[in-house]
């Protein structure tokens, strides 16, 4: 995961001393608007590793519900329904992990050096689009199973 974090930070900063365009104008809003959108890369990125964990700890609950539910016929009902639930958040915080793995994989720094610069500004744009939904997705993924599992 490390290697993949490293290697995709210096495909960005390479891109971005590699990138030039005539005027300078636009090549200020690109320069901006990219750091725009890896601010939001780097925000998001680090709470990766808080997924897995509380992805695991939902997994751990539903074996121990299991468990339970086992052991007394007055828990099933309870069980299954923090069960579900459970596995639903779950199921959310993979999706999250998955949008930013396939975010990251489709962005394209070497597409910016061949697009003129209008067009360079508004691919930028939609992967600030891309990837700020991620962060909704992330963040309230997390929100969610923080808040099941009883967690500030």
């Amino acid at each position: 995961m490390n290697k993949l974090v490293l290697s995709f930070s210096v495909t960005i900063l390479a891109s971005g001393f590699l990138f030039s365009c005539g005027d300078s104008g636009q090549q200020e809003a690109i320069d901006k608007t990219e750091k725009e959108v890896f601010a939001v890369h780097d925000e998001v990125m680090p709470k990766i590793g808080e997924i897995m964990k509380l992805r695991k700890e939902l997994n751990q609950l539903v074996g121990k519900e299991d468990s339970l539910a086992a052991t007394s016929a007055s828990a099933t009902l309870l069980s299954d329904e923090k069960k579900a639930q459970a596995s639903l958040l779950s199921r959310q915080l993979g999706e999250a992990d998955s949008l930013m793995m396939a975010w990251m994989n489709g962005y394209n720094a070497d597409t910016l050096k061949k697009l003129e610069s209008a067009d360079a500004l508004r691919y930028l744009e939609q992967e600030k689009g891309k990837v700020t939904n991620v962060k909704e997705k992330i963040n309230s993924s997390i929100a969610d199973a923080r808040r099941f599992l009883g967690k500030p």
